[in-house]
């Protein structure tokens, strides 16, 4: 009896270390090596992103974006961008500054205060992001979520 309570003792401190071991966090999605990230800074500003398509909220149907191209200027650690053809200065600007919210690439922060989830490959940037709805605006304010596909004009 005393050999099995032994196994018992050793089975559980065995099943204790691999649980241990096993807990370092998920791979599923790990956030890219400073290579990578480099990279996602390289695609980004490679040139000007031409309008592609929109996902807009209801009550901006009306707007015309078809001549929106953004350009973004800089490297990891942030930069500048600018806009032609906006249909609506409050969700692109004319031009404003952008960082990465962290090293993951996936996030970027424009102005300072809005999130814009990116995915950039060599020939199309993906943008999602809200714009808020100020309770009093002077001009029209289109909030909601925005997703805008551009794409990048071949090599």
């Amino acid at each position: 009896m005393k050999h099995f309570s032994n196994i018992l003792k050793y089975s559980l401190f065995l099943s204790l270390v691999v649980a241990i071991v096993s807990c370092g966090g998920s791979d599923d999605d790990p956030a890219p090596s400073p290579d990578e990230l480099i990279a996602i800074a390289e695609a980004l500003t490679k040139g000007e992103a031409s309008f592609k398509s929109v996902s807009e909220p209801t009550d901006a149907t009306e707007l015309d974006w078809s001549n929106l191209v953004v350009k973004f200027n800089g490297g990891v650690d942030g930069g500048t961008y600018t806009t032609t053809g906006s249909a609506n200065a409050n969700v692109w600007p004319a031009s404003g500054t952008w960082t990465f919210k962290d090293d993951t690439g996936k996030t970027l922060v424009r102005d300072g205060s809005t999130d814009v989830t990116v995915a950039v490959s060599a020939t199309e940037l993906n943008t999602t992001f809200t714009v808020v709805q100020p309770e009093t605006a002077r001009t029209k304010v289109v909030g909601g979520e925005w997703s805008f596909a551009l794409s990048f004009p071949a090599e």
